[in-house]
């Protein structure tokens, strides 16, 4: 028992944290907008960003709540209280209902939202005793809160934004106007409802609670500000408690992300012809915390800039203090810890202006697409010019280079420089959709020597021709093959330098059907694919538009799982982004509502393998403990088994990139027994190997 002892104390000093475990999920709302709270007792629930969060003003402690814990959706949309019934009612933007009690246990009502009933847009939610009526697009919704039921449904075909029950009528606010029904009326008759004046509609409509008392303190949502506490001294309120904005994304708005280190960088804009202004944002995640870049101009920079839909946010190879970022239309930032030094645009750089007449001009100077060569170079996008490619050295020297392919091009996604020498630039739409590859060979200063074609038609190794409306993604996996996305499926270039050949071709994958037939079916085909990227074992993550996300082996060949909302906790099947964290393995998916991740079983492969870079986890194993033992740090396929005290073989397998996870089972799938298990680890090749040991306690 003694060596058993020390054993865990060595064990525990190489352990310097517990890591999340394997398969697990976690969502990461955005806590900074607070606009709308209400009061329950010593409670202050508030809605931020349509995230819900719960302030207790005994003990000052704040808990969040999300789809993976007690919550049924994403996106709330209002909420409101029943004192009567102590029970919070939370409504969706899709028309999903929730009721939770003080205690947190929830009942869900998801009639609405899986009806096909017209505009059921949700309005507001006001509270008669035990009572909510939830105001729609076609009348409104009468719940038993108590009960947890939806009572009826009131088809009106009236745009409802407040019901007020009276002992003789039921009023309803339509907007402008205030109507009434006799409380023993027939509701759903539409010659039962009289233009009321007995009340104003201000008086009926819905709005958020600006103030509620609780704690001795009046509660205010402001905006950005966060929720705050307020003491009222005579007329005037004065500050007291607060702001209450728990670290967490700005916006939960993912459109590009990528890793520099263990630094994981997000662009929450979207690149888009389309009238959609999302605000700018620009984060940084790190050590479990979220940081913004500011990225309002200064007005000794250019206060005329109006900003919108950082698209891009990239960090310098060589300082990680120095960052830019690509607002749209609003040129190229440029920032120093964290601060905006510089913006570039027509006025003081290349960079020209897609509408050079309009005297808005400075709005409309495209610098997307941001990335950085392996000589530090900085790439991006001048979008809608003659000259897209634009180029800033890291020595601050500007060169543009001209393709006329891409001249004037829309809707630039991005660029990827593949191992191969050969560079690719994805154009999404319209007349300048395709995927553009082209080589400089190794001269910036001139376009007269590089290779350069624009392909808008993908042509598959049989021969079959395709014509996407729409090109997403390309990544490039650890074979130096590159994955490709379009609305018509994923693609495949297996050999990047032929792809200036006359007679190249894509690869389209074929799974065979295995049913005699001899036949197979083309990998994801017809399906919108709209990012990939691939883990430390060379697997692919696909995620889609409307089919959520999967997980493919390194060959396609198999579906090693295809998460959706309806089979896990993934938060929507619209997904915009993803990556993987090298060095944890856990999968970031930026989807259409915000962020949530998945803790992947594979990692970055160690060039070598070495004692002081292997670690497993969870050691030592507690007896209730049902997961998986992870071992990290391995080289790529290390063969990996797992022998009893005396020599017996338990289990083996490869590593996946540079992890390897156990069950804890017999190859014959019994669970193992207490004691110190030895976890030999040897190198593809065989010509090293190591020993660890992970002690099971059952």
């Amino acid at each position: 028992m003694r060596k058993i002892i020390l054993l865990l104390a060595i064990i525990a000093s190489a352990c310097t944290a517990i890591a999340q475990e394997i398969g697990s999920w976690r969502v990461y709302p955005s806590y900074m907008n607070a606009t709308q709270n209400v009061t329950a007792g010593s409670y202050v629930f508030a809605l931020m960003n349509g995230n819900l969060l719960r302030y207790d003003t005994d003990d000052q402690t704040v808990e969040t709540y999300n789809r993976l814990e007690h919550l049924s959706d994403v996106g709330i949309s209002h909420i409101a209280y029943s004192e009567q019934a102590k029970t919070l009612v939370i409504v969706y933007t899709n028309g999903n209902i929730d009721l939770m009690d003080l205690n947190d246990n929830v009942w869900n009502l998801n009639d609405l939202k899986q009806s096909t009933l017209n505009n059921k847009g949700i309005n507001g939610v006001c509270i008669n005793g035990t009572t909510a009526y939830v105001c729609t697009g076609f009348g409104f919704l009468e719940v038993d809160v108590a009960q947890h039921v939806i009572l009826d449904t009131y088809v009106l075909g009236r745009y409802t934004t407040g019901v007020k029950l009276t002992d003789e009528y039921l009023y309803l606010c339509d907007g402008s106007r205030v109507l009434s029904c006799p409380a023993s009326a027939n509701w759903k008759v539409s010659t039962n409802w009289k233009v009321s004046t007995d009340y104003l509609p201000a008086d009926i409509a819905y709005a958020p609670t600006e103030y509620n008392p609780a704690g001795g303190l009046f509660w205010h949502s402001d905006g950005l500000k966060g929720l705050n506490g307020y003491s009222k001294q005579g007329d005037t309120y004065v500050h007291a408690y607060g702001p209450i904005q728990p670290n967490s994304p700005v916006h939960d708005l993912f459109y590009r992300m990528h890793y520099a280190g263990n630094r994981l960088l997000v662009s929450g804009g979207i690149n888009t012809t389309y009238a959609i202004y999302n605000p700018t944002t620009a984060m940084i995640y790190e050590d479990g915390e979220w940081s913004y870049l500011d990225e309002t101009p200064l007005s000794e920079l250019d206060s005329r800039i109006i900003p919108y839909n950082t698209t891009h946010l990239v960090q310098d190879p060589t300082d990680d203090t120095h960052h830019f970022s690509s607002p749209y239309r609003s040129g190229l930032f440029e920032y120093r810890n964290g601060k905006l030094i510089k913006v570039y645009n027509s006025d003081n750089s290349p960079l020209r202006s897609m509408r050079p007449l309009n005297s808005n001009y400075y709005n409309y100077t495209s610098a997307v697409a941001l990335n950085f060569d392996g000589e530090g170079n900085l790439w991006m996008a001048n979008q809608e010019t003659d000259t897209i490619m634009r180029v800033l050295t890291p020595e601050g020297r500007w060169h543009s280079l001209y393709y006329a392919e891409i001249d004037s091009t829309p809707n630039v996604f991005d660029y990827l420089f593949s191992t191969s020498g050969v560079n690719f630039l994805v154009s999404n739409r319209v007349n300048g959709r395709g995927f553009f590859g082209f080589t400089t060979n190794g001269t910036l200063n001139t376009t007269a020597d590089d290779k350069h074609i624009q392909r808008k038609n993908i042509i598959n190794e049989d021969g079959t021709s395709y014509k996407p409306d729409r090109f997403y993604c390309m990544a490039e996996d650890l074979d130096g093959q590159i994955w490709c996305g379009t609305n018509l499926g994923l693609f495949v270039i297996e050999d990047p330098t032929t792809y200036f050949d006359d007679d190249f071709t894509f690869l389209q994958i074929k799974i065979p059907r295995n049913d005699g037939s001899g036949l197979a079916d083309y990998l994801l085909s017809g399906v919108d694919v709209s990012c990939v990227a691939v883990d430390g074992a060379n697997r692919k993550w696909i995620g889609t538009s409307t089919s959520g996300i999967y997980l493919v082996s390194p060959d396609g060949q198999e579906t090693i799982h295809h998460f959706t909302t309806s089979n896990s906790p993934i938060i929507s099947n619209n997904i915009q982004c993803v990556v993987v964290n090298p060095a944890t393995g856990e999968v970031m998916i930026g989807t259409d509502v915000g962020l949530c991740s998945y803790m992947g079983d594979a990692t970055e492969a160690e060039e070598q393998l070495d004692y002081g870079n292997t670690i497993a986890y969870p050691n030592p194993v507690g007896p209730d403990y049902q997961g998986v033992v992870t071992i990290d740090g391995l080289t790529h396929n290390t063969e990996v088994k797992i022998c009893s005290s005396t020599g017996q073989l338990i289990n083996s397998g490869r590593s996946n990139g540079g992890r390897f996870t156990w069950n804890l089972k017999t190859k014959q799938g019994r669970r193992v027994s207490s004691g110190v298990y030895n976890v030999i680890a040897n190198t593809e090749d065989g010509k090293k190997a190591i020993v660890t040991r992970i002690v099971v306690i059952k």
